[in-house]
């Protein structure tokens, strides 16, 4: 197995044991809305799978995912019901996926169906999605319309009647008479608009009434209210508009079962989380500690009674441990860390795979792959750059044809980096296909019920994107998630203490942006202390040092290295009580800007084993803190530095 793929085999098996657990909660009787977080959890798991398999090149079992898709859709558009056949069949189908995967982790070639031993379970289980005729009662009997018209409703129009009905959207019927000169485009604009209100289910010819001319349709639309005024209907056009069907006329059996009594249920067992490493990693640290532990009994030695010798030779001997202390610190966040190239390899092998199958030509970039982070933090967003990326082949990057009308390259581009910004980590996915449609998005909004008729700001619109199961989308494809998508990133990112940003240019492309805290990293610091504190400064910001004869006026420029520079007090910074006067300052840059921040004391450089801590998730200026035997060591994030220094003197100019 290629090493671009290093972990996605355990990736896979995770998925599998959260497919097990979800499946065992549902299986337990419980209110309704938690069987449905239980079935969520199914079809991301699934979801997530057939990624996966297409990734690793196999397409069978993603295809084989893809067919338990279609079963969680047909429960989730209210087709089938979840009953003990339903989730035998389930199960039978995780197990057929998780023997596939095993045997082709150990070699074996791929079957053409890896659900052969269930076809006929999940045949039945379709069957009953699509009753016969006259085996179950048909929703569609339900619409008030002559038999010659109900017959004319195609399988996809039939099931969607049915289903919008089960949601509990009544059914109404629109007949519009149409002049014959213009009948083409008056029926793409009112059918546009009456879009915008619901769903159309179906436009069928229809018999003209007596006495008219041109042409006559049956538009067969749902929506929970109708606002015939903003069709855009000319004088004439409009014959009739009557309900067909309503869900009160559903019959008892087909509706949506009662909320059931949540059962006691035992404390969930511990998450258990696994670390492999290469062996000579471990053999490194042994090393390490060893060394510690020869310090140590040096020092131990040195301190016995009836031994005499130097002062500064323990003292030496605790800087020689604390140093290796530091090593094994480093060591074992090694062990933990993961370069972001690993990712990047897995996410172009299946942005590549996506794109040929998509039929769309695209130009793929990566920038950051050096950058070292968290090997469990990585693992937890493969799954959402799996749906970043599918979102912007599905609905981002137009198709061949498209783009050369737009006067764009036939090939789509999509950069993808990582970077890391003071006590962030920032994941930026940017496309330069057709942007977000605002207009489209605004009129899915007010269809669903989340937007009022008044205009939204474009960040309002792209914040609704990532509302639980937003889909513009109507069709569902092998490549669309079928409203799983955004709302699943924003959710797991927010997961990892971190924020989802978009951003959009119609006709241009868009900029999806993933901010994630920094939990763990060894830092390069120059210690300081100031009043009672000791904090950090990254030494990679950290320009000069200089300590004065006189004490040094804070607000007073400072000439340096060419520049002048103004000085405020380091705890004037954080808001914190500050002398005006500091015998030495620090010389910080970020960018091309510079301050000079007052301190008491230059205590030294050092490695620190920084850890974002959750109480400083709110405390401006510091990027997060290092735990020491007399306290804790705050680092400062520089830039926030350098825009508190701006507000610390602001502040002091309107006292004076």
């Amino acid at each position: 197995m290629n090493q671009s793929f290093e972990g996605v085999w355990t990736e896979c098996e995770e998925l599998f044991a959260q497919a097990r657990t979800a499946l065992k909660d549902l299986q337990t009787p419980q209110a309704s809305h938690l069987a449905r977080a239980h079935l969520n959890a199914l079809f991301r798991a699934t979801h997530t799978l057939k990624g996966m398999a297409a990734m690793l090149g196999f397409p069978a079992l993603s295809q084989a995912a893809h067919r338990l898709e279609d079963l969680f859709d047909l429960v989730r558009q209210g087709r089938l019901s979840v009953t003990e056949t339903f989730l035998e069949t389930l199960a039978s189908g995780i197990q057929a996926l998780e023997d596939g995967l095993e045997g082709l982790k150990r070699g074996r070639p791929e079957p053409t169906d890896h659900l052969q031993a269930i076809r006929r379970q999940m045949g039945e289980l379709e069957a009953l999605a699509l009753p016969l005729e006259g085996a179950a009662p048909n929703l569609c009997a339900l619409l008030d319309l002559p038999a010659s018209a109900r017959e004319a409703l195609s399988a996809q129009e039939r099931l969607r009647t049915t289903a919008v009905l089960l949601e509990g959207l009544p059914v109404r019927g629109l007949l519009l008479n149409l002049d014959l000169a213009t009948f083409d485009a008056r029926l793409r604009a009112v059918s546009a608009a009456l879009a915008a209100q619901g769903e159309i289910l179906s436009t069928l010819p229809w018999e003209a009434p007596a006495g008219t001319d041109g042409i006559t349709f049956l538009v067969l639309a749902a929506s929970a209210d109708l606002d015939l005024e903003a069709l855009g209907l000319l004088p004439g056009e409009l014959g009739s508009c009557r309900l067909l069907a309503e869900p009160s006329q559903v019959p008892l059996g087909l509706r949506k079962p009662a909320a059931l009594a949540p059962a006691p249920r035992e404390a969930a067992a511990p998450e258990v989380a696994f670390l492999r490493l290469p062996v000579q990693w471990v053999d490194d640290l042994e090393v390490r500690l060893q060394g510690v532990e020869q310090l140590r009994d040096q020092a131990s030695h040195l301190l016995g009674p009836g031994q005499a010798g130097p002062a500064e030779a323990p003292l030496a001997l605790l800087a020689d441990m604390e140093e290796g202390l530091m090593e094994v610190q480093h060591a074992l966040l090694q062990m933990r860390m993961v370069r972001v190239e690993t990712l990047f390899s897995r996410l172009e092998a299946l942005a590549k795979s996506l794109a040929r199958d998509s039929g769309k030509p695209l130009a793929i970039t990566f920038r950051g792959g050096d950058l070292a982070v968290e090997r469990d933090l990585l693992g937890r967003l493969a799954e959402p750059f799996l749906h970043l990326l599918r979102n912007a082949l599905d609905h981002g990057l137009e198709g061949p044809a498209a783009r050369r009308s737009a006067g764009k390259p036939e090939a789509g581009t999509l950069g993808i980096s990582a970077a890391q910004q003071g006590r962030h980590l920032c994941f930026q996915l940017q496309d330069d296909g057709r942007g977000f449609d605002l207009a489209r998005i605004a009129a899915r909004g007010r269809t669903l019920g989340l937007l009022g008729e008044e205009p939204s700001s474009p960040e309002a619109l792209l914040r609704l994107v990532l509302e639980p199961g937003f889909s513009t989308r109507e069709e569902v494809t092998e490549l669309s998630g079928r409203g799983v998508g955004l709302d699943v990133v924003r959710s797991q990112v927010e997961a990892l203490g971190g924020e989802l940003h978009l951003s959009s240019e119609a006709g241009r492309g868009s900029l999806i942006s993933l901010l994630l805290p920094l939990h763990r990293v060894v830092l390069a610091c120059l210690k300081v202390r100031c009043g009672q504190h000791t904090f950090g400064l990254p030494l990679e910001s950290v320009l000069r040092v200089r300590a004065g004869r006189i004490p040094l006026v804070c607000g007073a420029p400072v000439q340096e290295l060419g520049r002048v520079v103004p000085m405020t007090s380091l705890l004037a910074c954080l808001g914190l009580p500050a002398p005006e006067t500091h015998p030495a300052f620090v010389l910080v840059e970020d960018g091309h800007e510079g301050i000079a921040l007052g301190v008491d004391e230059v205590l030294g450089k050092g490695n620190v084993l920084l850890r974002s801590l959750p109480e400083l998730a709110r405390v401006p200026g510091i990027m997060g803190g290092a735990h020491r035997e007399d306290g804790i060591l705050w680092v400062l994030d520089p830039r926030e530095a350098m825009e508190l220094a701006g507000l610390a003197q602001a502040r002091r100019l309107t006292h004076v």
